[in-house]
């Protein structure tokens, strides 16, 4: 499963129509690795259910987007994302990522999810990066 949920899918929509442009769009997003797919449904995913990994030394890290462009519109991540180094060996590899609307927590939103090709893996004392422009979103 990837893709955008449809909660934010359905506020895309209605920010477009001009049915409810009171929506405020999260100040920041943040960038969650998951060790499963999160549920197959874009529609039945939430923050509570999400199979984030929890290795020590693990934390969500902000994206900053690039202005869209192009056609069709693209954004892209502006800079490489840095995750650890982690205190511990990772148990499953991150072969999802999520974009969410908190730092940490179990509040907030998911937005999009996309699968990682090669999973990531570390072990006591590595990191994972994940490569400025390796994560884009289109419209």
């Amino acid at each position: 499963m990837a893709g955008t949920t449809a909660t934010y899918a359905g506020k895309a929509l209605d920010f477009l129509t001009g049915r409810a442009v009171a929506y405020t769009a999260p100040r920041n997003t943040y960038l969650a690795l998951l060790i499963a797919d999160p549920g197959g449904d874009t529609d039945t995913i939430d923050m509570t259910t999400l199979p984030e990994i929890t290795t020590a030394g693990y934390a969500r890290q902000q994206v900053v987007w690039t202005a869209p462009s192009g056609s069709p519109m693209t954004t892209a991540n502006n800079a490489l994302l840095f995750y650890g180094p982690f205190t511990a060996d990772m148990v499953d590899a991150a072969q999802y990522a999520a974009l969410v609307t908190t730092a940490s927590g179990t509040t907030g939103d998911v937005i999009y999810v996309w699968p990682i090709d090669d999973p990531l893996q570390a072990a006591t004392n590595e990191s994972l990066q994940i490569a400025a422009g390796a994560l884009t979103l289109n419209a």
